[in-house]
């Protein structure tokens, strides 16, 4: 009888100050001694490059800030495959914004780079200008953030004191939802701005939104600030919904699938077990490995792939979406030559051009 390996997409409730980094490898300790995934680990292909802490294929989608909690996506085995639908789909915060400071990291995690009057930013103010970020809108990224720029991370220029060698470009995204949460006046909170003891004697607000890909919640609370006549930066960041998966199921939400919490994999597998067996089960029957013509050939794999492609969603680059055609795509991202074969190619055609005026010189 054939055992069946268990593999797919499942959350994790992640705690805040730890990495998303730090949840996998947890996950790899947790897991690798487990009934639950030793049949996976009996028939996935060897992995000795990868050494002994992490002895399965594993991945998240889409990383959270270690200042963040709230839901991770990550996949097993074969899931992994299937990260990237994850990182496009729509997503839903809760944050707080402290007003009367901003920072570099648009963050309490960084330096407090300028201030702002606060005393006129008022509870009804906020939930007007709140009104501005709701439908489609362009916004800047932070520039401490992991998108690449030249294959470098913007934040690894700023930390080594390098010069972007040129800006974030605003992108397009949508917001569903934007709504105030909570008010806090002056002395009725503990935040702090950073390198201060004291509480801030300046208004906070919590609000919920729910956004598309690519939107920063740190850019939100940066541009609220600019927009109250004031300046503000995030200080609590907590993601509560990405894709199906939630942070807590309530009869509102009982399509989606609750996150496995830090709680439940520390008490052990007879309590996170139970939990997410069935979750990778139902993934299983509806992600049979393939077999027969994988090119696409055999009328069940062609279906598969075109159902695929439909949902599969848009790839971003820079400020707005990976081209559609082939062409398109190539001069996009800088004509038909890149990297170390563009120069390359480029003195060839010259010298033959060289070559060729002698010629018709002679």
């Amino acid at each position: 009888m054939d055992e069946t390996v268990l593999e797919g997409v499942f959350a994790v409730a992640k705690p805040a100050n730890i990495s998303s980094a730090d949840v996998l490898q947890n996950l790899q300790t947790t897991f690798a001694p487990s009934a639950t995934f030793a049949p996976l680990l009996r028939h996935q292909p060897k992995r000795p490059s990868k050494g002994t802490e992490n002895v399965f294929r594993m991945g998240h989608g889409g990383t959270l800030d270690s200042l963040a909690s709230g839901v991770l996506i990550v996949g097993i085995g074969r899931g992994t495959k299937h990260m990237q639908r994850y990182l496009a789909c729509t997503k839903s915060y809760e944050t707080t914004v402290l007003f009367g400071a901003c920072t570099d990291t648009y963050d309490c995690t960084g330096e407090v780079t300028e201030r702002g009057e606060s005393e006129h930013v008022t509870k009804e103010l906020v939930g007007e200008k709140l009104g501005r970020f709701r439908g489609q809108i362009m916004q800047a990224p932070p520039v401490y953030s992991a998108l690449k720029i030249d294959g470098m991370k913007a934040c690894e220029y700023v930390r080594s004191g390098k010069q972007l060698p040129r800006q974030l470009e605003k992108r397009e995204v949508f917001i569903e939802s934007c709504d105030l949460l909570r008010w806090y006046s002056p002395g009725d909170h503990a935040f702090r701005y950073p390198g201060e003891d004291a509480p801030a004697q300046a208004p906070a607000a919590s609000v919920r939104l729910t956004v598309s890909s690519g939107f920063y919640v740190r850019s939100f609370a940066h541009d609220l600030g600019l927009e109250c006549g004031s300046r503000a930066h995030m200080v609590t960041l907590d993601r509560t919904r990405q894709g199906n998966f939630a942070l807590a199921i309530t009869t509102d939400t009982s399509e989606l699938t609750a996150a496995l919490t830090y709680e439940e994999l520390d008490a052990g597998e007879e309590v996170w077990g139970p939990k997410l067996r069935p979750q990778l089960e139902k993934w299983v029957e509806a992600n049979p490995v393939a077999s027969g013509h994988v090119d696409g050939r055999n009328p069940e794999m062609k279906r598969q792939f075109a159902s695929e492609t439909v949902e599969k969603p848009r790839q971003r680059f820079r400020g707005g979406y990976v081209a559609e055609t082939k062409k398109e795509r190539i001069k996009q991202q800088g004509g038909k030559y890149k990297g170390k074969w563009g120069p390359k190619l480029d003195r060839m055609q010259q010298i033959q051009g060289t070559d060729e005026d002698t010629t018709s010189n002679v």
